[in-house]
C-alpha cells in the first residue's frame, strides 16, 4: 500500500512535466513580396518554440509552396516556420490551436536591397537607477521603407549599436515586422566600435532593443552615438525623475518638458562632432527596485516582460514621434529653452 502510495505520488509530481504530442503535417505557400508572384526557398526549417528551439523537420529549395513531411509535434508549443532565401530568414510562428496547425501557411521573402536612404532611424534610451548601478535601456526603431520592398543588408556600412566596454549583463534582441515574438541577438564586433545588428532589415518598422548595467564604480559613462546619431537629437528618459544627467564632453543636453510619461524626466542630447562620442555621467536619484532578471524575456510571444515598465509610455510616445521629424520637434524644444 505505501509503495502504491509512493509510486502515485512519483507520477503526480511528473505530470506537469509529461510533453504530449501530435502528429502534424506542416504545408503553405511562398510569394514573393518584391516582385509578387510566386517566392523561393533555398530551405525550410520546422521547429517547436519551446525553452529552446526544437528542429522537427528541414526541406530543400522550394518555388510557389512547400510541404514538410508529418511529424511529432509538442502538442502545447507554438511552432516556428522559418524560411532562408539569399542569406535572410523570413519567420512564419503556427500558434498551438488545431485550426491554425492544419492550415496553408504564407510565407513573404524578399529581395536585398543595401541603400541606406531606404533606411531610417528614430531611437531612445531609458536610464534606471539601481542599487548595483544604472541599467540602460536602448530601443531603435528602423523603418526599412524601400520601395519596391526589399530586405536591407550590406557589408560595407553595417548597422552597429554601442554598448560602453564597461557594460554588464547586455542583452539585444530584435522585432521583425508583423512579428509578435523577438528575436535574441549576437553581438559580433563592428568596424566602428559597436556592434553589429547581424539580421537583415525586412521591409517595414523593426524594434532592436539593447540593455545593460553600467556598475557604481564606473562614473562617467562613454557613449557614441553611432545608430542613434541618425536621428539627429537622441532622447534619453531617466527613473527616477529626480536622477539628473551631466555632460562631461563631447555633447549638450536639453531638458524636455511636455507630453512626458508619468515618472520619467527627459532630455535631448546632441553630439558636438562627427566622432558622435559623448562622455557623460547620472547623479542623484533613489534607485528603484532592481531588476528581477539579468536579461528580458519571451513569454508567451510578449516581449520586455521583464523590462521596466514605464518603458512601454516611452514606446509608445516615440512610436507617435516616428510619424514625425525628431530634429523638427526638438530644434523647437531648444528654441523655446533658450
Amino acid at each position: 500500500m505505501n509503495r502504491f502510495f509512493i509510486q502515485a505520488i512519483v507520477f503526480l509530481l511528473l505530470l506537469p512535466s509529461i510533453s504530449y504530442a501530435e502528429k502534424v503535417s506542416i504545408f503553405g505557400s511562398l510569394k514573393n513580396g518584391t516582385f509578387g508572384g510566386p517566392g523561393k526557398a533555398d530551405s525550410i526549417k520546422l521547429l517547436a518554440l519551446q525553452s529552446a528551439m526544437l528542429p522537427l523537420a528541414e526541406i530543400g529549395p522550394q518555388t510557389g509552396s512547400f510541404r514538410f513531411p508529418a511529424v511529432e509535434a509538442p502538442e502545447g508549443s507554438p511552432l516556428l516556420v522559418q524560411v532562408v532565401y539569399k542569406g535572410v530568414n523570413y519567420n512564419k510562428i503556427i500558434p498551438p490551436v488545431a485550426k491554425f496547425r492544419s492550415a496553408s501557411q504564407e510565407v513573404q521573402v524578399f529581395e536585398i536591397g543595401n541603400d541606406w536612404k531606404d533606411v531610417s532611424v528614430k531611437s531612445l534610451m531609458q536610464v534606471m537607477r539601481e542599487k548595483t548601478g544604472v541599467r540602460i535601456f536602448k530601443l531603435f526603431l528602423l523603418d526599412n521603407a524601400s520601395k519596391p520592398p526589399r530586405s536591407f543588408q550590406t557589408d560595407t556600412r553595417q548597422i552597429e549599436y554601442f554598448v560602453p566596454k564597461e557594460a554588464k549583463e547586455v542583452f539585444a534582441q530584435v522585432q521583425q515586422p508583423g512579428s509578435k515574438m523577438a528575436i535574441p541577438l549576437g553581438q559580433p564586433e563592428g568596424k566602428n566600435g559597436g556592434k553589429i545588428l547581424d539580421r537583415a532589415l525586412l521591409p517595414g518598422v523593426s524594434e532592436l532593443q539593447i540593455s545593460y548595467l553600467i556598475p557604481n564604480e564606473v562614473e562617467v559613462i562613454t557613449e557614441q552615438l553611432l545608430l542613434e546619431g541618425e536621428s539627429g537629437s537622441y532622447p534619453i528618459f531617466l527613473k527616477p525623475e529626480d536622477m539628473k544627467p551631466e555632460i562631461v564632453s563631447g555633447g549638450t543636453l536639453t531638458r524636455l518638458e511636455k507630453d512626458i510619461p508619468p515618472g520619467l524626466s527627459a532630455y535631448s542630447l546632441i553630439a558636438l562632432d562627427s566622432s558622435k562620442i559623448v562622455k557623460l555621467k547620472f547623479v542623484g536619484g533613489k534607485a528603484v527596485p532592481t531588476m528581477t532578471n539579468s536579461s528580458p524575456e519571451i513569454v508567451n510571444g510578449t516581449i520586455l516582460t521583464s523590462w521596466d515598465s514605464s518603458l512601454f509610455a516611452v514606446i509608445g510616445f516615440v512610436s507617435l514621434l516616428f510619424t514625425l521629424s525628431f530634429v523638427f520637434v526638438y530644434r523647437k524644444s531648444l528654441k523655446k529653452e533658450t
